[in-house]
């Protein structure tokens, strides 16, 4: 990458993050008792005025709300992506893989659901310059046959045609996520190794491979507690190929024979830190912080282009999904201090 496309994304980037919200932000976004007055203060105190500029403060619909905030997401992602290099586009545009990979399962789940009466999925009309295929066909078909027939030729078409629901067999939509997931994991593996070497590559493995770690403890806690998993059964939804922590441990951690031990053997990994105080009643928190934390680390002191558009996108997502616990909390009439426990910054 040129200096100058690499030094422009960093200053970006870093301008953007200097306008994120503060501790102060959040207490009074905490005070807001209503989604209007939650909306009349991120309008004008934040950098989200632009985004809901046009959303008239009253009856304000919560799907609306939340569909502006992912819209913002991307075109924050955007502004940086304007300066990325050709040669390194093919890295900068792995989040419109990510997103494109959600409106397919989404669609899949939809058209093969026993309760399925014809309602469409929402196509972000900013997306579709730089989808792979033609997002707004997503929404002119009702039947697995079309949807395999829009994806042909797809990155995307061998993985639906394994899971192709077969006469009365059941659409398991969960190890479908999980083969698409392995092929986002593994183009952005082969992107890095492609255009990356040395310590900027390592960084860029390190974050995916901690937040894909992260996404399997989180998996393994909530099988043993809520679901009663075998060991069989977990393995077959985890990403094994892609962890830091030694396989043997892994496998230690899937044999437990419940929560409370694999809490106890967690205790014992690089993550002990993270788990002696808390009863992980939301693991997702616990996971999501640990990746926040170490995304914000390489964000402020990091000066590799790259490795800050990436960290950069995982602590916004973060933000947005802050202002979305608010919203939720606000829906339901939860306290303040009930909300402000989910919260991450």
């Amino acid at each position: 990458m040129s200096s100058f496309s690499s030094n422009a994304i960093l200053a970006k980037a870093r301008s953007m993050y200097s306008h994120r919200l503060t501790e102060q932000n959040y207490e009074e976004l905490l005070k807001r008792r209503s989604i209007n007055d939650l909306v009349a203060y991120l309008k004008s105190e934040t950098a989200y005025s632009d985004i809901l500029a046009d959303l008239k403060e009253v009856n304000i619909h919560r799907g609306q709300l939340e569909a502006l905030l992912n819209k913002e997401i991307f075109l924050r992602l955007d502004r940086l992506m304007r300066f990325a290099s050709k040669k390194e586009l093919e890295f900068y545009r792995l989040g419109v893989m990510e997103l494109e990979i959600q409106l397919i399962l989404t669609k899949a789940r939809l058209i093969v659901s026993d309760y399925y009466t014809g309602y469409e999925i929402e196509i972000p009309e900013y997306l579709n310059k730089y989808a792979s295929f033609d997002l707004y066909g997503l929404l002119a078909i009702n039947d697995y046959d079309s949807l395999l027939l829009l994806l042909k030729g797809t990155k995307y078409y061998d993985a639906l045609l394994k899971y192709k629901p077969e006469d009365d067999e059941r659409f398991d939509s969960n190890m479908l996520e999980l083969e698409l997931k392995h092929i986002y994991y593994a183009q952005y593996v082969d992107v890095v190794n492609k255009l990356y070497r040395g310590k900027k590559r390592k960084d860029l493995l390190t974050m995916i491979n901690t937040s894909i770690e992260l996404q399997n403890i989180t998996k393994i806690y909530r099988l043993k507690k809520y679901f009663n998993a075998t060991p069989d059964q977990i393995r077959e939804t985890l990403f094994m190929e892609y962890s830091r922590i030694p396989k043997s441990v892994m496998y230690e951690l899937i044999e437990t024979k419940d929560a409370s031990e694999f809490l106890r053997k967690l205790a014992e990994s690089p993550y002990k830190l993270y788990v002696d105080d808390h009863e992980f009643v939301y693991i997702e928190y616990y996971t999501e912080k640990i990746r926040y934390n170490l995304a914000r680390r390489f964000m402020r002191f990091s000066t590799d282009s790259a490795l800050v558009y990436m960290t950069y996108k995982i602590v916004y997502q973060v933000e947005i999904d802050n202002l979305k616990h608010i919203i939720e909390g606000l829906r339901y009439g939860e306290a303040p201090s009930q909300i402000e426990a989910m919260l991450i910054y």
